[in-house]
């Protein structure tokens, strides 16, 4: 307990730089109004679970409120004024682009790849940034943000926390999950994801 539990410690501390990142990448867009309110909403997010006496324990009943903290980094990053085709706001159809999925602070999932997650799995097709695109193309790992485990810092689809979980589907919120639960099928993540999915009203943070 007492090392999970200063994993988790260390969990928020990325959270507290993430939001960071967001708000620095804000100001230079010229601080929107709308996306200074979000990025403002993940801060309260944030202050509350580091209000409590031992924000660990929350966590290990609800992982929910990290959905609710990238929804809102999402949502800001969709105010941010961009070039033609890098932004992740919604295009003419009023779809909102997907970030990449192996880390959403790289840029807007443009472009398919073939990805193999483990060599004991089946490569399957991915959108991704372009830069991770072009590592996979040439036979290399992607750029994956990396997350505090027990094991040592693991990507993504190595972990088996729900609170990764609700991390990533809150980076979803506004490009939708439909198919989260197809790429990364038969990962570590898939077990902790398809349960959060269908039992723990995840349809609340989308």
């Amino acid at each position: 307990m007492a090392q999970t539990r200063a994993v988790l410690l260390r969990m928020f501390d990325e959270f507290d730089t993430e939001l960071a990142a967001v708000e620095a990448r804000v100001a230079d867009c010229g601080s929107p109004s709308e996306a200074v309110a979000r990025t403002a909403d993940a801060a309260r997010i944030r202050d509350g679970w580091r209000a409590a006496p031992d924000p660990t324990v929350l966590f290990f009943l609800d992982a929910s409120p990290v959905g609710w903290f990238t929804a809102q980094l999402a949502q800001a990053r969709a105010c941010l004024p961009t070039g033609p085709g890098e932004g992740f706001g919604p295009d003419a159809s009023g779809r909102y682009t997907a970030p990449c999925l192996f880390d959403p602070h790289h840029g807007p999932a443009k472009v398919g790849a073939l990805w193999q997650p483990s060599p004991e799995l089946l490569p399957r097709p991915v959108l991704c940034c372009a830069e991770d695109a072009a590592l996979l193309a040439a036979g290399k790992a992607p750029r994956a943000r990396l997350f505090a485990t027990v094991k040592g810092p693991r990507p993504l689809w190595e972990c088996d926390d729900r609170i990764q979980v609700w991390w990533l589907l809150g980076h979803f919120t506004l490009a939708g999950w439909d198919r989260l639960a197809a790429v990364l099928a038969h990962t570590t993540l898939a077990s902790a994801l398809n349960y959060v999915m269908t039992h723990s009203g995840a349809t609340g943070t989308k």
